[in-house]
């Protein structure tokens, strides 16, 4: 029998808990150690873990049961309250992003207008994992930003499939757009409607019905065959698992089983988050800082800027107080974890080239390094400037 798989969760484990106490000695956020620890790990740093995919579907589950807790936490009543938020200030955020990236590099940079417009596209996105989990841990998931933070961070979930099915149309591959575009629609109406449907009638009879064992370990197999049951289904349709898991999330918030669910769920979703921070350090070669490092540099301030710029600018379309704006413009500014499933696919169709794939990855690994930081004291940087231009007019 081969134990390859229980070496490598050893190896990880090991490796991540030595790590993870350096941080915290150092007062350094745990997600940064994970990430240090896949690059520990990398096929680009040992040759002994030159075979890791299974840690990938390790890093998926945590996505899944990440956005499964956050629609456990939040439930369609409170969805309702804030669909402004995520139609007019995501599709904002998403278009401003777009915008600003693919006008500034192919005028900047002279790139051409489909490789610029797909920097727009990985930069649009920003991480769910890392800033709802630190949201959550400041408890400000609540507060006028966390709210709209949470809004953008579901649009750009669901506008992760679009962003897929253009990809190919930018490299001059694919079918008609609009018609892409009309059969993304239908699919999501249709979800919507199965949804309800499971919402309303299915869902609560079958967890009544669960209930009348009494058994909480009934009880998590049971809602683990609902999360895996619907986010299959979204994939099935076409849409992403993650958007699936937030759903059924939904769905259970609605019942009076919401609390014993995420109480379940939460040990399990620490353990496979984990997985997704170390994968991606794990993707990244170190070397790649030693050859472009001044572009490194140079990409990390522009998508700080521009991410936070266009985040401000979506807040400020729903005209919400510039308090709100600025501390939602920094917490999204970072790079998602879609982003890396949509860097691969530019990658494959030649809309980014292989060194170029590296920066993205040291950028978008550094960013994430930084946003618990800035997410935490997000709401410090208004005061800070009010003060400062206070100063300065007298």
């Amino acid at each position: 029998m081969q134990h390859h798989i229980l070496i490598n969760i050893c190896a990880i484990f090991g490796v991540a808990t030595a790590v993870v106490i350096i941080c915290k000695f150092l007062k350094i956020r745990y997600i940064i150690g994970y990430l240090i620890t896949g690059v520990l790990l990398s096929p680009n740093t040992t040759e002994y873990f030159a075979d890791m995919n299974e840690v990938e579907v390790y890093a998926e589950i945590g996505i899944i049961l990440l956005l499964f807790t956050v629609g456990l936490e939040f439930s369609f009543t409170n969805l309702k309250k804030i669909k402004n938020y995520v139609l007019i200030g995501g599709t904002s955020q998403v278009l401003f992003t777009i915008l600003i990236t693919g006008g500034l590099i192919s005028v900047l940079m002279g790139r051409p207008f489909q490789e610029s417009l797909f920097w727009g596209f990985l930069y649009a996105l920003s991480s769910t994992a890392i800033v709802v989990k630190t949201l959550q841990d400041d408890n400000k998931i609540a507060t006028p930003h966390g709210k709209f933070i949470l809004a953008i961070l579901l649009f750009q979930d669901i506008m992760i499939v679009p962003l897929m099915l253009f990809t190919p149309i930018l490299a001059g591959k694919g079918d008609d757009p609009l018609f892409a575009l009309g059969i993304l629609l239908g699919k999501l109406v249709l979800m919507g409607g199965i949804a309800f449907l499971l919402a309303k009638y299915v869902i609560p009879f079958f967890l009544k019905t669960v209930m009348k064992v009494q058994s909480q370990e009934v009880f998590l197999i049971a809602t683990v065959f609902l999360v895996t049951g619907i986010a299959l289904l979204t994939e099935k349709m076409g849409l992403s698992l993650a958007l699936g898991a937030f759903i059924a999330g939904l769905i259970i918030a609605e019942t009076e089983y919401n609390h014993m669910a995420i109480s379940c769920f939460l040990p399990f979703r620490y353990v496979f988050m984990s997985f997704f921070f170390i994968s991606m350090g794990m993707l990244l070669n170190y070397e790649i800082f030693i050859t472009d490092f001044g572009w490194i540099v140079f990409w990390f301030v522009f998508a700080l800027l521009v991410k936070a710029i266009a985040g401000i600018l979506a807040v400020k379309v729903m005209k919400l107080e510039w308090k709100t704006a600025i501390a939602v413009g920094f917490s999204i500014a970072q790079i998602g974890e879609f982003s890396f499933v949509l860097a691969q696919s530019g990658l494959k169709y030649d809309l980014i080239s292989a060194n170029n794939y590296q920066i993205f990855l040291a950028v978008s690994i550094l960013l994430m390094s930084v946003t618990p930081f800035i997410v935490s004291n997000s709401e410090k940087i208004h005061p800070i400037l009010n003060k400062k231009r206070t100063n300065e007019q007298k």
